[in-house]
């Protein structure tokens, strides 16, 4: 047995928390395998391989949409996806053949079934070692009913990015929310508050948000308050006052941060909708050389909040390392979207170690929508962390009997 197999024997059976997740309140399973098939990733290698978006979407089921997905699937071999759906049928289904338009029908009889079953939540979360999963919970959406393991956190992309969000609707939202009119930048902080504290009754321990590379934080001459009024009536503001609202924004959520004791997660390098006309099927991601000094700041001014980063694109892990190396309350957080395959992983994970050690990383998160996606997600992480593990064995970094405890 080789030495990357035997730390999978040890490491594979380890529980782990998944801190990062897109699974909705209410909705925790896939519930069929159509809406597992018909997830942003499959749609958009099945896209690439030759589906038509347009006849896609043009089904009004995922059950129908799925029947035309399959199709193209073969043709989807050697993507991370695919094999995770694989993995996915094989682990949790028990299917062994391969996902076809011939096997189909069989695949849905055997997987909606077991779905339907009391308790499939729960066996999913033991197969796949999960104790503890978060969400990423829109403001303002009712957090009743969430499962004793799930972990509600605080989505602020819509505070935080009023160009990409519109202000309007989000101050609509807090004003039928909180029940009083946002006339004011300082009523709409006091808005945000109001929902950061409401976060934290239900047991919130971070809020997060996703930004894209160029966000900066350049204050400029213009009034916060004044660009504020300006979009709240909808007129046009220059990049240089939406610069400045922003990052009077960004400041007001680190206080709260700090207020309420919540780590500000961060995901960075998302450039939406690189490819028109598909939705969120077609976000890619960028570069900028400004993006880490960006944070050097706020990292500098609120040390006693963590900053949980994690980046989209390969060639930023090195920065990000050495962001995190230089500053005790920064930690690189698990691979995210794009980074999120078995061979960046392993290079990753040991590039990772070797310049910041095991205390300021967190281990994998899924960026599941569903949990039966964790199921593959989280395994494939683990067998590239087994290989980078050997790797540095075999380098000499530690013993085998360490290797393990760097993992758990």
């Amino acid at each position: 047995m080789e030495l990357w197999e035997r730390l999978w024997e040890k490491i594979e059976p380890m529980w782990a928390v998944d801190f990062h997740s897109h699974i909705p309140i209410g909705r925790e399973s896939a519930g069929s395998i159509a809406r597992l098939l018909c997830y942003h990733y499959s749609e958009t290698d099945a896209m690439n391989a030759g589906m038509s978006y347009e006849d896609y979407i043009s089904w009004p089921t995922e059950e129908e949409r799925a029947r035309l997905l399959v199709r193209y699937l073969p043709k989807t071999i050697g993507t991370t996806t695919y094999a995770g759906l694989h993995e996915v049928a094989r682990g949790l289904f028990g299917f062994e053949g391969r996902i076809s338009s011939e096997t189909w029908g069989e695949l849905c009889e055997l997987a909606d079934g077991l779905m339907s079953r009391p308790g499939w939540e729960e066996e999913v979360l033991r197969k796949n070692r999960t104790v503890w999963v978060f969400g990423t919970n829109d403001p303002f959406e009712p957090l009743e009913g969430a499962k004793p393991w799930y972990q509600v956190c605080l989505r602020l992309d819509r505070f935080l990015l009023p160009d990409e969000h519109p202000l309007p609707s989000t101050i609509a939202a807090l004003e039928e929310t909180s029940g009083r009119e946002m006339r004011t930048l300082s009523d709409f902080l006091e808005g945000l508050e109001g929902r950061f504290r409401s976060f934290k009754e239900y047991g919130a321990v971070s809020a997060a948000v996703s930004l894209p590379p160029d966000f900066s934080l350049e204050r400029g001459s213009a009034s916060p308050d004044a660009v504020f009024g300006k979009l709240r009536e909808g007129l046009w503001v220059s990049s240089e006052e939406m610069r400045a609202l922003k990052a009077k924004l960004f400041y007001s959520v680190l206080e709260l941060c700090r207020k309420y004791g919540m780590v500000f997660q961060l995901m960075l390098g998302v450039v939406r909708k690189v490819r028109r006309g598909v939705e969120h099927r077609g976000d890619g991601l960028g570069q900028d050389p400004n993006m880490f000094r960006t944070f050097w700041e706020p990292l500098n001014l609120y040390s006693d909040v963590v900053f949980d980063f994690t980046v989209l694109s390969l060639a930023d892990q090195h920065q990000l390392c050495v962001l995190v190396k230089n500053f005790p309350n920064a930690v690189c957080s698990g691979l995210w979207w794009y980074c999120n395959t078995p061979s960046i992983i392993e290079q990753v994970v040991r590039m990772r170690l070797e310049i910041l050690g095991v205390y300021p990383q967190n281990g994998q998160n899924t960026d599941a929508y569903m949990l039966e996606q964790g199921y593959y997600k989280m395994r494939q992480y683990k067998r590239a962390l087994c290989r980078a593990l050997a790797s540095m064995v075999e380098d000499r970094f530690f013993s085998e009997e360490e290797a393990v405890e760097v993992a758990r």
